[in-house]
């Protein structure tokens, strides 16, 4: 009586048990799918959502961007922009021939040979016809000179190249005529231009700081060489 009445004890234990923990299990799959549904709800999705729908691969508003690195940079152009050319030229009228010379004589980063053989024959020396290979930094000199004033008439040339025996006539009846002319080397021009103050002159000149610069206040021109930068006043 006693073993019989202990198993049917322990038979009813057992059971009570199974029933705890079928509905433990049962409330355990109630709360997981309560949570999954909240999840979802709360997300907007399906229950059924897989990781790929989860992606937008499209977003609503397109995000800020730089505004340097908006501008697209280009590497290659599509086309060949176009090349600007570039040249010096001068305007020239020499007063003791009244020869008149307009001309390009540089271009596309080189000196144009024959044009600056006709710039160095429009220098030559007019009392002895005689011309020489001029500095072409004298060219380059006027060419700078002319771009910074607000003129168009022609740089009048009053003496350029000078053979050693004009020098020397020229030194006799002037003390202002140097023995070692840079004249005679080819690297100097006395001019003036019409309509502009030769102070004015001068002082652009001086600015550019491409060699000597000479103002002849009686005689009315201004000096110009390749030589080391300095400046003169001779009255």
């Amino acid at each position: 009586m006693g073993v019989y009445t202990a198993a049917l004890i322990s038979l009813r234990d057992v059971t009570v048990l199974q029933k705890d923990s079928i509905i433990c299990q049962a409330t355990r799959r109630s709360f997981l799918r309560s949570t999954l549904a909240l999840s979802a709800a709360a997300l907007k999705l399906p229950a059924h959502a897989s990781p790929q729908d989860t992606q937008d691969p499209v977003p609503a508003e397109p995000p800020t961007k730089d505004p340097l690195n908006a501008i697209p940079i280009v590497t290659e152009p599509d086309a060949a922009e176009p090349i600007v050319v570039k040249e010096r030229k001068l305007r020239l009228f020499n007063v003791h021939t009244q020869e008149r010379l307009d001309v390009v004589y540089w271009r596309d980063n080189r000196y144009i040979d024959d044009h600056v053989g006709q710039l160095n024959y429009f220098m030559r020396d007019h009392r002895a016809n005689k011309s020489a290979l001029m500095d072409k930094k004298l060219y380059d000199q006027l060419h700078r000179l002319y771009g910074v004033l607000n003129t168009d008439a022609p740089i009048h040339v009053l003496s350029a190249y000078r053979t050693a025996a004009t020098n020397t006539a020229l030194r006799k009846r002037s003390s202002a005529v140097a023995k070692n002319s840079f004249h005679v080397k080819g690297r100097a021009v006395d001019i003036y231009i019409p309509g502009t103050d030769n102070k004015i002159l001068q002082r652009e000149a001086r600015r550019l700081m491409q060699g000597g610069v000479g103002y002849y206040l009686k005689a009315g021109f201004v000096h110009l060489d390749t030589g080391y930068p300095r400046h003169w006043v001779n009255s």
